[in-house]
């Protein structure tokens, strides 16, 4: 390695937030306190009451996925899409859920980041990354010098999947309409895909969230909307998967690097 190299290499490393001597254990700003400071208020919609649990009418596979296309395609805009996901019946995830959450953030943000399903704490608040999982996304987001102010949230499934399991390729073919429609309603300049489930179904892949993190790739909608992407670890792997983090660290730089471009361009 050349010394200009390795001094590239050792800034890398600092923008990180790891400390020196390098070694296996050293801390990062994922591990940082985050400051006390009165959290902003939410720009997006409050989240509905949980409804009470009803059964669901039993419908084809084939038909529910049909039905969720049509419903998508008929949503003029971000509410009305709310609004047509909530009542919407075809999903047996809906069953055991008990909010739909359909977003976060702030809507118009430049950057949306799309994760595979809300996680427990989410659907017991109504509201998108929260809990542990939600305190490490702010804490990534504010290593780059960023906040859910300067993003929109969405999931590739609205409904939380019992255990925190992957959606299954069922759920995943209902709620496909559901996100594309959401990303074309939104807008936004380009997409973070958080987790194999929202990279697997945007991008039509099936390899793991480690062999397709940290490459921009083109995610193309039903109709034909194209915007750049990048998948990366979700909070929830890496508050399991700690050692991960050193890969999210390099794919948040080129977040930053892409969200720098866009400010200048605007």
């Amino acid at each position: 390695m050349t010394r200009g190299e390795l001094e590239s290499l050792l800034r890398f490393y600092a923008e990180s937030g790891l400390d020196f001597p390098l070694a296996d254990d050293a801390p990062n700003r994922f591990d940082a306190e985050t400051a006390t400071a009165p959290k902003p208020d939410r720009k997006t919609a409050a989240p509905p009451p949980a409804p009470a649990a009803t059964r669901l009418p039993a419908m084809p596979d084939a038909d529910a996925i049909a039905l969720a296309g049509q419903v998508a395609k008929k949503a003029e805009t971000l509410d009305d899409l709310r609004k047509a996901i909530e009542n919407f019946d075809g999903c047996n995830l809906k069953l055991t859920a008990r909010h739909t959450i359909f977003e976060g953030g702030t809507r118009g943000a430049a950057m949306m980041m799309i994760s595979d399903a809300p996680g427990r704490d989410d659907d017991a608040s109504g509201e998108a990354l929260t809990g542990p999982e939600g305190q490490l996304f702010d804490r990534m987001l504010a290593a780059i010098g960023r906040s859910r102010d300067d993003c929109y949230l969405g999931f590739a499934v609205p409904w939380r999947v019992p255990g925190n399991a992957a959606p299954s390729p069922l759920n995943a073919a209902i709620c496909r309409p559901f996100i594309e429609r959401q990303i074309e309603l939104a807008r936004p300049g380009f997409l973070v895909l958080l987790g194999n489930g929202a990279a697997r179904i945007l991008l039509g892949a099936t390899n793991d969230i480690l062999k397709l993190r940290g490459e921009w790739k083109t995610v193309k909608t039903e109709n034909g909307t194209e915007i750049p992407a990048i998948a990366t670890l979700q909070p929830r792997y890496l508050l399991e998967q700690p050692a991960q983090k050193r890969y999210a660290w390099a794919d948040l730089l080129k977040i930053r690097d892409r969200l720098d471009e866009t400010a200048r361009d605007a």
